[in-house]
């Protein structure tokens, strides 16, 4: 029998409370300490042990920690874990900016340990049939990609904007489902709350002329939360509020060299979506599995969290500069 893989989180806001309270259900994984310097959020928790520093949570002995923290913390933490040999599951954004996102991901790489980073919606069940759905080529190749989050206002959220918070999700998700990395990025964005963004409207260009077009903001008094991608065979959409996935497909004949033969609508199909854990309870099954030595392709690397948060941090600097930004794939020493 395998030993238990021991887990603490840090930072108890509202990811940290989802992660604490997800670990008590997935095989294998021991939750054996919860650390915030709040008391009060400590205290949700009384049958946990608690601590107020990172310091005490290592000596504790874990085998990986979640980093919940605030953004801007990030990076030391993470530090701090990969310079005591703990593995990480750090919470999106990965950092928030793009040179310190590749420092994380160049220091858990350095001494071979694992870490990941936490995009959950990768592991939304529409969302990872779609992209199963994808991979087979059944559909043939993907003529665009149109990501649409919207909701309220959240108070929890301080530190950073809807680029950060929220379009890095959708950034990561147009890599990741086309296969193609983001190589530039046009956006305008502005700001109601006078803190940070709270909509942003972009194209990302991605590596072999492919578009995908983002609509993100936080000023809607609903949840909005699809993925469209354009296919010679229909157009394949994901609601990941509703768990829904849709074909609307294209009845054109295609022609005989594969060229564009345009666009007939057929009747829409529902499609079936495979039941699955939830997002948070999958990757902490990733991560165990990952310890254990298993293979985890599913698992989100620092490297694709980092080029996640360089896309957004482009898609900032479109929207200040007037004009389209090119995305820094590798932090600058690895070149």
């Amino acid at each position: 029998m395998q030993p238990l893989i021991r887990v603490a989180v840090v930072g108890l806001g509202w990811a940290g409370t989802v992660h604490a309270r997800t670990l008590a259900s997935p095989p294998g994984i021991d939750l054996v300490a919860l650390a915030d310097p709040d008391p009060q959020r400590r205290a949700a928790f009384p049958h946990l042990p608690s601590r107020t520093t990172l310091e005490e949570v290592l000596a504790l002995g874990v085998d990986y920690c979640v980093v919940a923290t605030p953004t801007s913390t990030h990076e030391p933490i993470a530090m701090q874990l990969a310079e005591a040999g703990v593995p990480a599951l750090v919470e999106k954004p990965l950092a928030p900016t793009a040179a310190a996102a590749w420092r994380i991901a160049d220091a858990f790489r350095h001494r071979q340990l694992t870490a990941a980073v936490g995009h959950t919606e990768r592991h939304n069940p529409v969302t990872a049939e779609l992209a199963r759905l994808l991979a087979t080529g059944d559909f043939g190749p993907v003529w665009q990609i149109a990501l649409r989050r919207q909701g309220p206002f959240p108070d929890r959220i301080t530190d950073v904007g809807v680029a950060l918070d929220l379009a890095v999700h959708d950034l990561d998700l147009a890599a990741w489902l086309t296969g193609h990395p983001i190589v530039q990025v046009s956006a305008t964005t502005t700001s109601l709350s006078r803190r940070h963004e709270d909509t942003a409207t972009a194209t990302a260009h991605l590596r072999g002329g492919l578009l995908a077009h983002l609509h993100i903001d936080r000023i809607s008094p609903f949840k909005n939360r699809t993925v469209q991608v354009h296919t010679p065979s229909g157009v394949l959409t994901a609601d990941a509020i509703t768990g829904a996935l849709s074909l609307h497909p294209n009845t054109a004949a295609p022609s005989v060299g594969g060229g564009f033969t345009g666009v007939v609508a057929g009747e829409p199909l529902r499609l079936p979506v495979p039941t699955g854990p939830a997002p948070f309870h999958r990757e902490h099954e990733l991560m165990r599995d990952a310890l254990l030595g298993l293979a985890t392709p599913d698992l989100v690397t620092p490297d694709e969290g980092a080029s996640a948060v360089a896309a957004a941090e482009a898609l900032l600097a479109s929207a200040r500069q007037g004009h389209p930004v090119a995305v820094r794939h590798q932090h600058p020493a690895r070149i």
